[in-house]
């Protein structure tokens, strides 16, 4: 590879961004000597600018994450977390060791999963990885997508969209991830509520596609709704942070506001499939179970984010439903 050719790469790596919003970082990447693989399509190469014909960089996502102790761990109770229910067992992904990544591979009871975080739209989210070869994995697309997440699945190089779940380019367009239920909450909520959960990091934090981030201080904090007022640390705007359920084409967004101001649970019927959303203000957090009281999957997300990719969506507000506008 010719010289001029390798810093014309390293360029374009350090004076992109990450999935991020009002924060300028010094993104320094390991380009190694290797040739940096690119991806042509219509994507944003910066947060809030348009989509335009762009050579999207695919940075090799996390492969290696391993169990680890809490008391190991720089983990704070405000801590924001994925929780994942398995059948005999729960399990912890502490997002403060996602931070420098957002994208990561790993295996659980023998089924291969992408683990993905946008700090930009406020949602970690679990996929099950369908693909035929064994842990072929999920790379970083350093783009986005209406101010969101892209990754890239290493078997047909196929680019996805994280809240969308879809294939937007690529030999797969058009294709459905399949999103797996968890609950992303802080550690103290979850450890309360698991207190045999087991935790699983990233223990090597040397190849960070981000690594001014890593390890920086938590998200968000406390959120305590209070007669509408919010409180927060002035990162993200936590007011607007809800969960959002897709079913059969058809959705619908839960503001945490809302369902502070109602009883919770709340019982919601969405394309003829009953559930009950739960939340919790201490854990910042709400989830859905099914009749049978199984987790069922959702989206913790911002509310302008959910919009954008279920425009169609229907808006819950004081146990009444009407369209998001």
């Amino acid at each position: 590879m010719k010289a001029n050719s390798i810093i014309k790469q390293l360029f374009i790596l350090l004076v992109l961004v990450s999935c991020k919003n009002n924060e300028e970082h010094n993104t320094i990447v390991d380009a190694s000597s290797k040739e940096v693989t690119t991806i042509h399509l219509v994507a944003q190469d910066w947060p809030g600018t348009e989509p335009k014909p762009y050579d999207m960089p695919v940075l090799k996502g996390l492969d290696h994450l391993a169990f680890n102790t809490s008391s190991n761990l720089l983990l704070d109770g405000n801590d924001l977390v994925l929780g994942i229910e398995l059948a005999d067992e729960s399990l912890a992904i502490p997002l403060t060791y996602m931070e420098g990544f957002e994208v990561a591979n790993l295996q659980l009871q023998e089924k291969n999963y992408l683990l993905t975080w946008c700090p930009l739209v406020g949602s970690a989210k679990l996929f099950k990885d369908q693909s035929n070869t064994k842990m072929a994995g999920f790379d970083f697309g350093f783009a986005l997508m209406d101010n969101n997440l892209l990754m890239v699945d290493r078997q047909t190089q196929t680019v996805w969209n994280q809240l969308s779940n879809k294939a937007i380019h690529g030999q797969r367009k058009g294709e459905t991830l399949q999103l797996e239920p968890s609950i992303q909450t802080t550690w103290q909520f979850w450890k309360d509520k698991h207190p045999d959960t087991k935790v699983l990091i990233n223990t090597d934090t040397t190849n960070a596609i981000f690594p001014s981030e890593v390890f920086k201080e938590p998200i968000y904090t406390q959120w305590q709704p209070s007669d509408g007022r919010y409180f927060d640390n002035g990162k993200h705007d936590i007011s607007n942070l809800g969960l959002g359920i897709e079913i059969a084409d058809t959705s619908v967004f839960f503001p945490l506001n809302a369902l502070y101001k109602n009883q919770s649970p709340v019982e919601y019927t969405l394309a003829n499939t009953t559930m009950t959303i739960h939340f919790n203000v201490e854990g910042l957090t709400a989830w859905a179970t099914n009749s049978k009281g199984e987790l069922m999957p959702s989206t913790l997300a911002y509310n302008w984010a959910w919009k954008d990719f279920y425009p169609e969506t229907t808006w819950f507000s004081s146990g009444k439903k009407h369209s998001y506008d």
